[in-house]
């Protein structure tokens, strides 16, 4: 994909051979380059003694600090930037310091699971080479120069100038790039209003600044008599201010991927203008594109690549139409055109399309130049104690944030639909294309119908399955969909983060929202710890949950939870599901829910965190009979799995759910060793990712683990 993007890209410049081949050596190339300065995975788990300077702007949480490090000194590896955390620091720690720490690192390691976030690519075109914690602070050596140092003092000054955090957060998102205001509240009512890119610096942001240096080397060049000043530079002042302006913030928001690559797009389209031979804005645009993927190319496996090349292509087209309408029509076509080819883009890779985005954009859009350009009184406001810059602006973010938390809670403002297949979404590019070209009434009528047709009814694929299970990989949690007639329940939610998000939200949910799921029919939390239930408040924020049970006598007691006690059984079509206990025991492992589901010859045994009593209690009971899978007790813990337990239930695999390079051990090597004499086969989601279990009609029960199915060259 990189290399066929490369090469239709530099087309305008080589044949298509050439390029194609020059595309794919540059693609090689720079993989083998990126995996190269990777932490080699036998020198993970241990200390490592770097000298490095901090880069970007450290985060500083609920004891811990997270911050990346340029290292400057190492040894025995290739490292060149890694992700640290560092828990109770002992310093608060400041952009360009440059520090000597002793550190544990790993390879960057993310969860994976279908539809989820690709943490592994995107450190890769990062350049991160590893991540992991400090383990002992040996003190600054000093500081450097770091434009990310005046990053963080304009931080500071904007945190402490304004007193609402919202307004504060936003504008430290659109100056310095730095989202870590926003939480995931503030990222849903953006996506339901269709304004995400208000926030994310990237084209639109540059653009702007683009527009207003072109403006300011006009005003240069009118300084200059026109008979005395070379044509060639009346051309050049404008475009070198354009680029040195937006250069400027490109720098002050972070330097991230999307501002580089919206930067280099301009650069292209302007700095074309001066070839040698004259070349045609479509041949400019090729350009850029080639560009862009030359210097990053995993930039396309990115979304935000195509969405703003694709927009731009979308102005393009527009402009070359002769249109005498007034400025608000032209807008509210040009915002209609952008969704129509957008909507597909957007489904295919989000799953969501607001439907009011359209008309939010045409007051939104225009209000971007004013919150941008704002900043510069805000922040001489700030500086100076004049009061009313600081006011206005607070005035005008505010009621603009609270005009899109107020569009976003309208009914059907936004749609998650289950992803189309790529060939449907696909007709609806095409047919897209044709509502935007000038084609006539007819057919447009006709491309509309495609349209709404290859996106809104997507026909529901006929399953093959009795039911079908999800362990997904939630690091040391656990997390368990099963889906099965028509009806799904959620066992176990993953473990909550210090930082108030949950796995739940990065390794379940996006499979929900791409399969249009938004109810569970029920919710079974089979004890309290936070490696299983912490998950469950956003559960409840996310989806409409039916029933919902628990073991944990805290979660009956305070969130009014069902019980789950053995000998309670229901059917949902031709499956079977049954709790063999839940409620009692003398803590709360030994109180989770045990869940049996079974489908003609295939039968999972769900057991949460029950240890050695439990277990022996079911053996002596009579209740357990053999099962193809066995998700193993307390993630494979010594505490459980006894050898009378895996005797009986002899499973044909045995399924842990522990995080990579946990700090518990688990699985227990003790354990791995008891469920292979017995002949049981392993895997745990640390080293598989998501595990999809089937039961098919036919009779046959597969296993298929995510890593194996979904392999990139980037993952182990």
């Amino acid at each position: 994909m990189v290399a066929a993007g490369s090469a239709a890209a530099v087309g305008t410049l080589a044949a298509p051979g050439t390029a194609f081949w020059l595309g794919l050596l540059l693609a090689v190339t720079h993989g083998h380059w990126q995996l190269w300065h990777r932490l080699d995975p036998a020198l993970q788990g241990r200390d490592h003694r770097l000298v490095g300077e901090v880069t970007g702007l450290p985060v500083a949480g609920v004891a811990v600090q997270r911050f990346e490090l340029r290292v400057l000194e190492q040894q025995g590896s290739r490292l060149r930037r890694v992700r640290l955390s560092w828990y109770d620091p002992e310093e608060l720690l400041r952009p360009g310091d440059i520090v000597e720490l002793d550190v544990r690192l790993k390879p960057p390691r993310g969860l994976w699971n279908p539809g989820a976030f690709d943490y592994e690519r995107w450190a890769l075109a990062r350049g991160i080479d590893a991540g992991g914690y400090v383990r002992a602070w040996h003190g600054r050596r000093g500081h450097g120069w770091s434009i990310d140092r005046w990053r963080a003092a304009l931080a500071a000054r904007l945190y402490r100038g304004i007193e609402d955090p919202s307004v504060s957060a936003l504008a430290r998102a659109l100056l310095l790039g730095d989202r870590n205001g926003l939480d995931s509240g503030d990222w849903e009512q953006l996506r339901r209003t269709g304004t995400v890119h208000l926030l994310v610096v990237s084209g639109l942001h540059i653009g702007i600044l683009v527009g207003v240096g072109w403006l300011l080397g006009r005003g240069l060049c009118r300084l200059f008599p026109a008979d005395r000043a070379p044509a060639v530079m009346l051309r050049l002042v404008p475009v070198l201010t354009a680029l040195l302006l937006s250069g400027v913030y490109v720098l002050l928001a972070g330097s991230g991927l999307a501002t580089q690559r919206a930067w280099m797009m301009a650069a292209a389209l302007l700095l074309s203008g001066f070839w040698l031979r004259p070349l045609s804005v479509w041949q400019r645009w090729w350009l850029a594109l080639g560009l862009v993927l030359t210097t990053h190319p995993l930039a396309a496996q990115e979304a935000g690549l195509w969405l703003s090349f694709g927009a731009v292509a979308i102005l393009l087209l527009l402009s070359m139409e002769r249109s005498r309408q007034r400025l608000w029509r032209r807008l509210l076509r040009v915002q209609l055109a952008v969704f129509c080819l957008m909507a597909p883009l957007l489904l295919g890779w989000f799953a969501q399309l607001s439907l009011i985005g359209p008309l939010v954009n045409v007051v939104a859009i225009p209000l971007l130049p004013l919150l941008i350009l704002g900043l510069v009184p805000l922040l001489l406001g700030l500086w100076s104690g004049v009061a009313w810059p600081v006011e206005l602006y607070v005035l005008t973010v505010g009621w603009l944030w609270d005009g899109l938390g107020w569009l976003a809670h309208w009914p059907g403002a936004a749609l998650m639909l289950p992803v189309a297949p790529w060939p449907l979404l696909a007709f609806a590019l095409v047919a897209a294309l044709v509502l935007v070209l000038p084609l006539g009434p007819r057919p447009r009528l006709a491309a509309l119908s495609i349209w709404l047709l290859a996106l809104f009814l997507v026909p529901s694929p006929a399953s093959t399955d009795r039911f079908r299970v999800w362990v997904f990989d939630v690091g040391q949690g656990l997390a368990v969909l099963v889906e099965a007639g028509g009806r799904r329940l959620l066992y176990d939610t993953g473990p909550a983060y210090v930082s108030g998000n949950a796995a739940f939200e990065r390794a379940v949910l996006p499979y929900l929202q791409r399969n249009g799921i938004e109810r569970l029919d029920r919710l079974v939390i089979s004890h309290a710890d936070n490696d299983h239930a912490g998950g469950r408040a956003q559960v409840l924020q996310w989806l409409d949950v039916g029933r919902r049970e628990t073991g944990s006598p805290a979660l009956r007691a305070r969130e009014g939870y069902g019980v789950c006690r053995a000998g309670q059984q229901w059917r949902w079509g031709e499956v079977r599901f049954r709790y063999l206990h839940g409620g009692e025991g003398v803590n709360e492992n030994d109180r989770s829910c045990v869940l049996l589901i079974e489908a003609g010859d295939c039968r999972l045994l769900l057991t949460g965190d029950i240890e050695a009593p439990v277990e022996r209690r079911l053996v002596d009971r009579g209740q357990l009979q053999p099962v193809t899978w066995l998700v193993a007790s307390h993630h494979g813990s010594r505490s459980s799995s006894i050898a009378p337990f895996l005797q009986i239930l002899r499973p044909g695999v045995g399924l842990f759910s522990a995080g990579y390079l946990n700090p518990y051990g688990h699985p227990a090597a003790e354990v791995v060793e008891r469920f292979r004499r017995f002949g049981i086969e392993t895997l745990n989601t640390a080293e598989a990712g998501a595990i999809e279990l089937r039961a098919v009609r036919d009779g046959q029960c597969r296993l298929r683990a995510w890593r194996d199915a979904k392999k990139r060259y980037w993952s182990e």
